[in-house]
């Protein structure tokens, strides 16, 4: 039997390669004295460095960032209510409306599982441009409020990124309700605030969708045969153009197995004709197929002269970024532990409440994690466990 090296398996290979040399490069060097801890899977490192960065900051204009701080908790408590709303309308259509009108698809991305590998480039970017800010916003909005920082750093766990800033949690339960409240929410908001600004660079940077773009084909498939492949374009079929998914989805609703088609495409920039024979659906004889495969995205060309492929992976650059940005923002809102959003609900309810606080606490979370699960389950159960 032949070897074959699977995406799956060279993913874990260059983990077990990474994780062994940086084990051996911190052990070697010492590099536990420059604050950087190296254990199996996992490192973080710690830097006074950017604790006198987010100190300088935070003392050129303490107004203007007050002024921001104030204005990003109306934007996290508008996050709050909105992660609130999407999981329970979520879990009501699921339940009320499970033909046609169901729930989406709602789990979270583990790459290798419910992400596919090509994508981690872009997500591993984007988790990197999401969380910078995020603990800078938080650092930041600390310092306005007199909080001391302990530490600021960055950690990873297998394959996962982060960063974080420690604040002196003493002298953080001493702030008033307001400050804490402003320097929770710092972080999600700065989120909302890069997820829109990179919204607005989608529409500026790119034209409208002008085709459908294959990510994978069907292994000995009519576009697999035909040498298209990931990235390429499928611009017309027999003359009728197909700008997006769901003119694509009408045309091929007409079109029976066995059919030759002709396809207009651009591959390396350049647009040319092939010839496909249509297969039969496994699950319908009477549906005709291409071999697409994971097909839901446009084609949008760029406007900054890049050609096809560079054009294409700058798109998906800034579609995760975005995408992990909004996430990001909506998620840590939630009044889940441990995310931001817990003790932004919980501290201005536990002024109301003079005993249980703990089990207020408890129950808080224990709601949401409810709600959030019960998405999770009845996604997997109505959709089933796919990557995207």
């Amino acid at each position: 039997m032949a070897f074959t090296l699977t995406p799956e398996l060279t993913l874990l290979i260059g983990l077990v390669v990474f994780w062994a040399a940086l084990y051996l490069l911190a052990y070697v060097f010492g590099l536990k004295k420059r604050g950087l801890d190296v254990r199996p899977a996992y490192f973080m490192f710690r830097s006074k460095a950017l604790n006198a960065s987010i100190d300088r900051l935070a003392k050129k204009q303490p107004i203007f960032w007050t002024l921001l701080s104030n204005v990003g908790l109306s934007l996290s408590l508008g996050l709050m209510a909105f992660s609130f709303y999407f999981l329970a309308n979520n879990l009501f259509r699921f339940v009320f409306r499970p033909e046609g009108a169901g729930g989406a698809y709602f789990v979270p991305a583990v790459p290798g599982l419910t992400l596919r590998l090509y994508w981690l480039p872009f997500f591993f970017i984007a988790v990197v441009v999401v969380v910078l800010p995020h603990e800078l916003a938080h650092g930041i909005a600390a310092r306005v409020e007199s909080i001391p920082i302990l530490s600021t750093g960055v950690f990873a766990i297998l394959v996962f990124f982060g960063a974080f800033v420690e604040q002196d949690e003493k002298e953080f339960e001493k702030a008033s309700l307001k400050a804490r409240l402003r320097m929770l929410s710092a972080g999600s908001s700065a989120n909302l605030v890069t997820a829109l600004l990179v919204f607005m660079m989608l529409l500026g940077l790119f034209a409208p969708p002008a085709g459908i773009l294959i990510h994978e084909t069907m292994p000995a498939g009519p576009l697999d045969k035909a040498g298209l492949g990931q990235w390429d374009v499928i611009q017309a079929i027999n003359g009728t153009s197909v700008p997006n998914y769901a003119s694509f989805s009408r045309y091929m609703a007409t079109v029976k197995p066995g059919e030759t088609l002709s396809l207009k495409v651009l591959q390396n920039n350049r647009v040319q004709y092939r010839n496909i024979t249509t297969l039969a659906a496994e699950d319908n004889s009477s549906r005709a197929i291409i071999g697409l495969l994971n097909g839901w995205a446009s084609y949008q060309p760029n406007r900054l002269g890049l050609d096809q492929y560079a054009g294409i992976n700058l798109y998906w650059t800034v579609f995760w970024v975005y995408a992990v940005a909004f996430s990001v923002a909506v998620v840590n809102m939630l009044p889940l532990f441990p995310f931001d959003g817990e003790r932004v609900l919980y501290y201005p309810l536990e002024r109301l409440v003079k005993k249980r606080k703990k089990e207020l606490r408890i129950a808080i979370s224990s709601f949401t994690l409810g709600l959030f699960a019960l998405n999770v389950i009845l996604s997997l159960w109505q959709f089933g466990l796919f990557a995207i």
